[in-house]
């Protein structure tokens, strides 16, 4: 009676399946990452909105210590600078004046408030746009406006009436594309991407 042949063994399988489990491991270990880029990305966004809240809160809340001289806020130029007796305790120089006039019949009351010295507005101004520095890009004015929904860092769009608004705008593509991360960070393509928060007072 012959023997049945013996069967050779298979070789490679396990090799294989090894293989298999590294290109799926792979797969698993790129999805991970781009979970955590993303992640990343969100909470350094997160973090740029949380500066421009208390840079928006900051300004507001200058603008709210000086009732009288609101109005100057409104009307400051982009070249302010940091007046150094304002940073002292003897203060700034401001002496707030008040016309009162009735004329009409029926008679109108009408007052007006004018301010020797702008100095503790453009102070304020200036501190506060280089704490805007904190954000990429970052720019802000304060400015009358009754459509505050629209504009960006290039153009703010105030048409200086309505109610005192303040506007923050910064660019996180451009903090990207300075990374070399993407984007050509340009100003056409930039102010097209920015983030802005508002608030009027």
């Amino acid at each position: 009676m012959n023997s049945p042949a013996l069967r050779s063994p298979q070789h490679g399988v396990t090799m294989l399946e090894v293989l298999i489990a590294i290109v799926v491991l792979s797969f698993g270990m790129l999805g991970m990452l781009g979970l955590l880029t993303n992640g990343l990305k969100m909470t350094s966004s997160s973090q740029y909105r949380t500066i421009a809240a208390q840079q928006l809160t900051a300004i507001a809340d200058m603008i709210s210590a000086n009732p009288d001289i609101s109005f100057a806020y409104a009307a400051l130029p982009s070249n302010s600078a940091v007046t150094s007796n304002c940073l002292t305790a003897t203060g700034c120089a401001t002496t707030v004046s008040t016309l009162t006039t009735t004329t009409g019949t029926p008679p109108v009351t009408t007052t007006t408030t004018s301010l020797s010295s702008t100095a503790l507005p453009q102070t304020d101004y200036e501190l506060w746009r280089q704490n805007l520095a904190m954000l990429p890009q970052g720019v802000g004015v304060v400015c009358l406006d009754s459509t505050p929904a629209d504009g960006n860092s290039a153009n703010f769009a105030c048409d200086n009436s309505g109610r005192l608004t303040v506007k923050i705008c910064w660019n996180e593509q451009g903090r990207v594309a300075i990374s070399g991360g993407g984007g050509s960070g340009g100003a056409a393509s930039a102010s097209a991407q920015d983030t802005c928060l508002v608030t009027q007072l």
